[in-house]
């Protein structure tokens, strides 16, 4: 009889063993992934924090990035309105710069006004030019004038004709006054003109 119940005793301690056995692999399993996801918690924390940073600011500069290209878009767009408009009057640029010089050119006034006059054989008797700078002004965006005086002689005919060599000049002027004299008495054709004008350039 004994044999038998201590057969029956060893049985069931054996299923009480694996049962405490299996509780505490278990207790053992649960601490050990707990345990492991608060150190892997706890490290993450340090390594995704820096690289969550770093993301954070790699959308800011990339935010920034489309901004600025956008800038720039709009300034290429508008430089290639600008060389379209300027492919445009291209052309007419050396118009615009023979009406409107960039520096006074007295020289050239007084050379084109000496031409007009032998073209209509007249002769100048006087020429005279206010006083201009030679330096540039500092106003560069402001429209510069300096007067000029002449005095001419011939007949009326060619005296007309040299005025309107003035006032079909592609070089702006503006004529103030003009002046005739008849010379050498009344059968005389000869007459003199004195002219006062003005000379504009946009430096």
């Amino acid at each position: 009889m004994v044999p038998f119940q201590y057969a029956q005793f060893q049985q069931a301690y054996k299923k009480f063993q694996y049962k405490v056995d299996l509780k505490n692999k278990k207790t053992v399993s649960y601490f050990t992934l707990t345990f492991t996801l608060i150190v892997l918690s706890f490290f993450g924390i340090f390594a995704i924090r820096p690289t969550l940073i770093t993301a954070t600011s790699l959308i800011k500069s990339v935010e920034d990035l489309k901004k600025l290209n956008k800038d720039y878009e709009n300034k290429i767009n508008s430089l290639i309105a600008a060389q379209s408009e300027y492919e445009k009057i291209r052309d007419d640029l050396p118009l615009i710069e023979s009406a409107l010089p960039i520096n006074a050119n007295f020289s050239k006034l007084a050379k084109n006004l000496e031409r007009f006059a032998n073209q209509e054989n007249v002769s100048i008797s006087q020429l005279q030019i206010d006083t201009v700078p030679i330096s540039t002004p500092s106003s560069k965006s402001k429209m510069e004038q300096y007067g000029f005086s002449m005095t001419v002689f011939g007949e009326y005919s060619s005296l007309n004709s040299f005025i309107s060599h003035l006032l079909n000049w592609r070089r702006i002027l503006t004529i103030k006054s003009l002046d005739f004299i008849q010379e050498g008495g009344t059968t005389s054709g000869t007459l003199r003109l004195t002219l006062k004008g003005v000379a504009y350039y946009e430096p």
